[in-house]
């Protein structure tokens, strides 16, 4: 077991798994030993090890998103037509700033595919200029809610797919740039299990199984700023965790607490949580109080400063009125209180899933849902106060039970009003809730991960 060398914050970067145990059934333990020969080759050829996992993800996302992306149906229900418009506006250089109004690219692209699950294609309309009292909001955009981080780097690498052939329709293109971005978010997913002594399998498989899971079908293959969720909250709490053990400076630190914000703002909670993985570490002898303290204030101070910043700037930029959004459900202590715990349910990702989904992609998903849990619980049940891992499954767990709460206080303290934190909006988390599971030896979740990991990903397959 090895430790960093600063005496300050003297986190071990790998934990020994120690050997299977005597008792597990033979099989199990033969079918176990398989991949930690995988992991040995593999940790001595780490650059082949990267090679191999980039691809094989690579490979992964596309299986996933296209197939979806290239549907003959509706746009998604989860603001796609407002992100399409956007996406329109940023490819030709251009900002969707409040009080703009829909072009006609998006208005057409609706009318002519409809809404999956809410409006049918409208044939007699397809082609024909769209009134503003013929589409949604009297024709103004939502999409201005957001940075237009997302919508620019999408729109730069869908001129290179449409440039190379692949397709020439915008809105096509910029959904299969969500392949992109899925097997970015899977990657980093790796780097940070393996940054908490996970080895090779573990982490890949567990990404593989999150990143073929319905959730992430939702926004990798739809236009969509929740495509970036995996990366950005990867990216947030590999910062975290190198500033831990004195590899990265301060600076860097809150640049990574300030930049989610200009992505989704709902991104802060990778962020907000990466400052309770700091003091957890402390209570577990990690650092020192005043360098604890001081990490946790950049994380949860420049999460704060980043929305913001950017809600100042989006005041700045306006050109009306803001869009009026339904109305949520009243402020009371029973509306926060009935979601305490709602980022469990979470845990399987098929919540607010805007696409048909097959019974074996819901089946195949269950033993993710239920590892997820049984590492991260389990993880403070049954690993020492010294564990170096005890950390991440509080971090984890404080997630899942209240980050939806946190969310829509935040909310509340900014606004006044209520937000139900949806699953999407707890992407950023879900590489912290993966970490406890990628880092398990058990034999047993390294069958379920199989299990769950290779349905899914047949799944997929069978809608080619």
């Amino acid at each position: 077991m090895s430790a960093v060398s600063d005496p300050e914050v003297a986190v071990p970067d790998v934990v020994d798994p120690g050997p299977v145990r005597r008792h597990t059934p033979r099989p199990v333990a033969v079918a176990a030993g398989v991949p930690r020969r995988v992991d040995s080759w593999l940790d001595a050829r780490p650059r082949v090890a990267w090679l191999m996992s980039a691809v094989l993800l690579g490979i992964i996302a596309v299986i996933v998103v296209v197939p979806a992306a290239t549907a003959p149906g509706g746009v998604s229900p989860i603001d796609e037509y407002d992100y399409t418009d956007a996406l329109d506006k940023a490819d030709r250089g251009e900002l969707s700033n409040t009080g703009d109004k829909i072009d006609e690219y998006a208005r057409q692209v609706t009318a002519c595919r409809g809404v999956i699950a809410v409006a049918p294609p409208a044939p007699s309309a397809c082609g024909l200029p769209q009134t503003d009292a013929a589409v949604p909001r009297n024709g103004f955009s939502a999409a201005d809610i957001h940075p237009p981080t997302y919508f620019f780097l999408t729109a730069a690498v869908g001129k290179v797919v449409r440039a190379v052939g692949i397709t020439d329709d915008l809105l096509l293109a910029g959904r299969l740039v969500g392949a992109l971005w899925l097997t970015l978010g899977m990657l980093a997913m790796v780097a940070l299990g393996r940054a908490w002594g996970a080895r090779w399998v573990m982490p890949v498989l567990t990404s593989v199984a999150i990143g073929a899971s319905p959730l992430l079908v939702s926004v990798s293959a739809y236009v969509t700023p929740d495509a970036l969720g995996l990366l950005v909250g990867a990216g947030v709490l590999l910062a975290a965790t190198y500033w831990l053990r004195g590899r990265l400076p301060t600076a860097v630190l809150l640049v990574a607490a300030v930049l989610p914000a200009f992505v989704k703002v709902p991104f802060v909670l990778a962020p907000l949580f990466a400052a309770i993985l700091l003091l957890v570490a402390k209570l577990a002898g990690a650092g020192t109080w005043r360098r604890t303290l001081t990490g946790a204030a950049v994380l949860v101070g420049g999460a704060g400063a980043g929305a913001v910043l950017w809600q100042q700037i989006r005041a700045a930029l306006a050109v009306g009125v803001p869009t009026l959004h339904p109305e949520g459900p009243p402020v009371a202590f029973s509306n926060f209180a009935r979601y305490l715990g709602y980022y469990l349910e979470m845990a399987p990702v098929t919540s607010g899933a805007p696409l048909p989904l097959s019974t074996m992609m819901v089946l195949a998903v269950k033993p993710l849902a239920w590892l997820l849990l049984a590492a991260a619980l389990g993880g403070i049940l049954l690993r020492r106060r010294d564990d170096p891992l005890l950390p991440v499954c509080w971090a984890g767990t404080a997630g899942m039970v209240l980050g939806s709460i946190v969310l829509s206080l935040i909310v509340f303290l900014a606004s006044g009003g209520f937000l139900i934190g949806q699953s999407r909006y707890a992407l950023a988390l879900l590489p912290l809730y993966a970490v406890p599971l990628m880092a398990t030896r058990h034999p047993v979740a390294l069958l379920g991960l199989l299990a769950a990991s290779g349905a899914s990903v047949l799944s997929h397959l069978l809608l080619w």
